[in-house]
């Protein structure tokens, strides 16, 4: 309002992220990575997104929109990127690490949500202050990005190392990469589709504004602890199709649940799709197995996220216009009910290894 941004341009700065998460960065990504080295990359990502932080609020919307993009850009990057980093560091430890770094994606993003209101309250009465102040996470991550990119490039240098080529043909004519694409595509859709009408939904069916957004924050507070338990109880290993189906499963219940039950048990409803929420470890830790080496990892993140959230960014719009058409959200959430049930297929063929990783294991 500050601004004066209309509801189309507000519309559009919002789709920003979106847009940017399914083009700008994985094409972005795939030409850099011809030539520089992923720790490189990072690092530049790591300062796109301070300079993005710290345009937004500084001026008027031009520069806002422009530091949106710029930030956007690099967090999508960074998304593509630090699997990467995890499978070259960390190997088949991977499965039991990367549950720590999407809790820790979930938790802060939770606090940024819930702090940002108050610190702008107490700074500078605007929201201005609560945008500026994040960008002190992102300059203290690149603060200790600093040794792993002076490290990497003296290795660089003393083994000659060259950044490999990425075979795009061969990758989008790999069977396994569709799959590991496919899995993405469906879980961002669920996820995009009830964040952005959960709330409206509870609001249509007599809930107060209130009470509707506690659904979305209990649903975001249940994936939370699941985004670890699910990867460490079910997840060790290579072969990653019960984690998946699990929470595939709780996600077809919570969606059948709201479609034909949610005069009654309606929290144990979004528990279940809070549930199914807390895919990202797992679906990261496919991305990573699937990669048949580590120059793959980047490229296969890129595809799978790339066209995952192209394809998630129609999901809400769908959503929409099914409720509409139908007068009501029964249409709409069985159609996600359908929507989920591709899922668990796809996560049963993205989830079972491959069979020189069997091999390799054996």
């Amino acid at each position: 309002q500050s601004l004066g941004l209309s509801l189309t341009s507000f519309g559009f700065l919002t789709s920003i992220p979106v847009i940017c998460f399914g083009i700008a960065a994985p094409i972005g990504i795939s030409l850099y990575f011809r030539r520089r080295s992923t720790d490189t990359i990072i690092g530049a990502l790591l300062i796109a997104l301070i300079l993005g932080t710290l345009l937004r609020p500084l001026l008027g919307s031009t520069v806002l929109f422009a530091g949106t993009f710029l930030a956007s850009v690099a967090v999508a990057g960074l998304n593509i990127l630090v699997p990467v980093v995890f499978k070259r560091e960390f190997g088949p430890q991977l499965t039991r690490l990367l549950p720590f770094y999407t809790v820790v994606l979930a938790t802060f993003a939770t606090l940024g949500a819930f702090l940002s209101i108050p610190i702008s309250n107490h700074t500078t009465k605007d929201w201005r202050g609560g945008t500026i102040v994040w960008a002190l996470l992102p300059i203290i991550a690149f603060l200790g990005w600093l040794p792993i990119m002076k490290k990497q490039k003296r290795l660089h240098v003393a083994t000659k190392l060259v950044v490999v080529k990425t075979d795009w043909k061969s990758l989008f004519s790999d069977r396994v990469s569709w799959h590991v694409t496919g899995l993405m595509m469906v879980q961002s859709t669920l996820f995009y589709s009830t964040v952005a009408w959960l709330p409206k939904t509870f609001i249509d069916w007599g809930f107060t504004a209130t009470s509707a957004g506690a659904m979305l924050a209990f649903a975001t507070a249940v994936s939370i602890p699941f985004s670890l338990l699910v990867p460490f109880i079910f997840g060790q290993g290579i072969d990653q199709r019960k984690p998946m189906m699990l929470v595939t499963t709780a996600s077809l219940i919570g969606l059948l649940g709201m479609a034909f039950g949610h005069s009654a048990a309606t929290w144990v409803w979004v528990f279940m799709l809070g549930i199914g929420q807390s895919s990202l470890p797992t679906l990261l830790i496919i991305i990573v197995l699937r990669a048949r080496t580590v120059d793959e990892a980047g490229p296969l993140s890129a595809m799978a996220q790339g066209l995952g959230y192209l394809v998630a960014s129609l999901g809400p719009i769908i959503v929409g216009v099914i409720s509409r058409s139908a007068g009501g959200w029964k249409a709409a959430y069985l159609y996600l009910a359908l929507v989920c049930i591709v899922g668990l297929r796809m996560g049963y063929l993205a989830g079972k290894p491959r069979a020189t990783e069997t091999s390799l294991q054996k």
